[in-house]
């Protein structure tokens, strides 16, 4: 009896070494650069005419991406043309684009240069900024 106890401690300690030890290295394997925004993204790269865009990186089953989506669809958007480019549809425009964090949402100018993005939240007051300089820019 006793050397079965001795056993099953044993066995149970080994046990958690290799769980703490498996979890350990698949924190280390990964490394991810984290909120990142790229500087460029003309519209005609991600299916929209040329000319100044709010594109929306986006995945299916993210509630702030929907979200960030409504905002720049609806009154907030000013009417300009949106992309919404969610991640199972086109992996290849996210990996692209170096985008690692949904949703990332990006107001890029005639040329495709971005003027302002934001992971996660749109700041509306940045938004609308962002916006107006485009606005300007239309305008001279």
């Amino acid at each position: 009896m006793t050397r079965l106890l001795i056993a099953v401690a044993i066995a149970g300690g080994v046990s958690l070494v290799a769980a703490l030890f498996r979890r350990g290295n698949a924190s280390q394997v990964v490394s991810v650069r984290r909120n990142a925004l790229p500087t460029r993204v003309p519209a005609t790269e991600v299916g929209l005419d040329s000319g100044p865009a709010i594109i929306v990186f986006t995945e299916s089953t993210c509630d702030s991406c929907q979200t960030a989506v409504r905002l720049v669809r609806g009154p907030a958007g000013a009417g300009m043309p949106v992309a919404d480019i969610e991640y199972a549809a086109e992996p290849g425009l996210h990996k692209k684009f170096a985008i690692d964090t949904v949703p990332t949402t990006l107001v890029v100018d005639n040329e495709g240069n971005v003027l302002a993005g934001w992971t996660g939240r749109v700041d509306l007051g940045e938004f609308t900024t962002a916006l107006a300089e485009i606005a300007q820019s239309d305008s001279d």
